[in-house]
């Protein structure tokens, strides 16, 4: 027995090596055998579970996870896993359970705590992911990304001095984890003689530095010199850092001209003035959309700062439920015709947004979706919750575009790390937004974010009633709102209106004019 079970440790070791490896393919496929022959070796179905998490196969991962829990229903490492197997689903109910039963079986077990802390921030509650970021770091003081995300907590509610302190801890502990210095730095206004612009300045030149060590110190940087106004430093690290993005992504704005291409095909057979009946008929969603750093933060501060509204932040459930309906090999294509008539199909597509958002516990009346990108799905908007709001954030598209450049972002956003591709997404999104506004001229409320900044109230009471709110003088008050802002506009979003974004295209328009040339076709 002794005999095997060496053999079985010895195997899993091997397996394991892949893993490290970043080969999940062929640790996969060995783990998979290797069960076959042992079996009751529980490790197993926890590695197998990790090697098909990593390659995003999410269901099979669950299957032996969850195996393994019934084998061992006091695996808290396996019970862990799930729940992050769950949160990279986005199901952020499931995740939470598990890693509240993990942490029920091993109060001492850092990463479901921390785990659950991304919960809480995930669902708008920083103050709870505080407690659970804190109560790890209690048990073990040196988890530097702990500290790192509970500096990007204090950040998304404003508390900046507490924010610069987590991520100054974080690059004691480990100076070469740069994605702290680019965070330092968004809570920074340099100065010529900032000790941290000469830190990063040194740093840079370490040539240990992997690539995206480096893409986050110039994303830090071009923000630096940018404060201290030297726009030719400023655009040059820009540039570095959105290369090394752009290197390391597969990208094709092809693929974005076809998708949006298929959209307008199949949503203009739709005669949408005769759709009584289809839909989910509930009145509660405001949809903020628009090019991504057109202004929707900021719509959605003052609009949420109204007593009868709560605001959600950029929100998946759109998208994920699009991708459970329409995604095909990997891509979202629409059917070539939609069967109007199957009510069921549309009306259950917009009561599982619904009930999705029940997670956030609000008992306002309205909720805001501020994720921009849901400007692709406005007809299906139109389908599934035809009583929703949509407010189209528009901006300056040279300052739009230069702002995408200028910010490095977690999501979808790959057209955004070369100025050329940013400019012809741009104009494959004007073209969409005039396609949908024939189509549906009455659905959608234009603000310009020039207009907003030059005449806040007047604007702000015309976005009201195109919501059919009342009147709210807190709505002025926006950067008062004490909910969390986990976007790129966390800081600008805390301070009253400001116009030196206006035209900001201007200090680097020598180095724009591949850019501009497209905008302006």
């Amino acid at each position: 027995m002794n005999n095997l079970k060496i053999e079985a440790e010895r195997e899993a070791q091997i397996i394991l090596n892949y893993f490290k490896a970043k080969d999940y393919m062929s640790a996969e496929v060995k783990a998979k055998k290797l069960i076959k022959k042992f079996p009751n070796f529980q490790a197993l179905y926890n590695l197998l579970g990790l090697c098909l998490q990593s390659q995003k196969k999410f269901q099979e991962a669950i299957k032996y996870y969850k195996i393994a829990i019934r084998n061992n229903p006091n695996f808290f490492v396996a019970i862990n896993n799930l729940g992050l197997t769950y949160h990279n689903m986005h199901d952020l109910k499931n995740a939470q359970h598990y890693y509240e039963r993990a942490i029920e079986i091993n109060p001492k077990f850092t990463h479901p705590i921390s785990n659950l802390g991304n919960v809480k921030k995930e669902l708008n509650n920083c103050e709870e992911a505080i407690k659970y970021y804190k109560l790890a770091l209690s048990i073990d003081d040196k988890l530097y990304i702990v500290i790192n995300n509970l500096g990007l907590a204090y950040q998304a509610l404003g508390k900046f001095e507490e924010s610069k302190k987590c991520f100054e801890s974080v690059l004691k502990i480990n100076p070469k984890f740069t994605r702290a210095d680019r965070s330092l730095g968004m809570s920074l206004k340099y100065d010529i003689n900032n000790p941290h612009l000469k830190i990063m300045e040194n740093k840079i030149k370490d040539r240990s530095l992997n690539n995206f060590q480096k893409m986050e110190l110039h994303f830090g940087l071009g923000k630096a010199y940018e404060d201290i106004k030297n726009y030719e430093k400023s655009f040059e690290n820009y540039k570095l850092g959105n290369k090394i993005k752009r290197d390391a992504i597969k990208y094709q704005i092809n693929d974005d001209v076809k998708l949006f291409e298929n959209i307008k095909n199949y949503f203009s057979s739709i005669d949408f003035q005769n759709l009584e009946n289809v839909g989910n008929k509930s009145n509660k969603m405001i949809f903020i959309l628009g090019m991504p750093r057109s202004g929707t933060t900021l719509v959605e501060q003052i609009i949420a700062n109204h007593k009868s509204v709560y605001g959600a932040g950029e929100l998946r459930d759109l998208t994920q439920i699009i991708k459970e309906n329409f995604l095909v090999n990997n891509k979202i294509k629409f059917p070539e015709k939609f069967n109007i008539k199957d009510q069921n199909f549309f009306s259950n597509m917009g009561t599982k947004y619904l009930e999705n958002l029940d997670r956030y516990n609000t008992n306002k009346n309205y909720i805001t979706d501020k994720a921009p990108l849901n400007f692709k799905w406005i007809g299906l908007i139109k389908l599934i919750l035809p009583k929703s709001k949509i407010i189209h954030c528009t901006r300056d598209p040279k300052d739009t575009c230069l702002s995408l450049f200028k910010n490095f972002f977690e999501g979808e956003l790959n057209f955004s790390y070369n100025l050329e591709e940013a400019a012809k997404y741009y104009k494959l999104y004007q073209n969409l937004m005039e396609f949908w506004k024939q189509l549906l001229p009455d659905f959608i409320y234009d603000i310009s974010y020039e207009k907003l900044v030059e005449n806040q109230e007047f604007e702000s009471r015309k976005l009201l009633d195109f919501c059919n709110l009342d009147w709210d003088k807190n709505c002025l008050t926006f950067y008062r709102n004490k909910r969390g802002i986990v976007t790129a506009s966390f800081a600008q979003a805390r301070k009253p209106i400001y116009k030196n974004s206006v035209k900001s295209w201007q200090n680097y328009k020598n180095e724009l004019l591949p850019m501009f040339k497209i905008l302006e076709k």
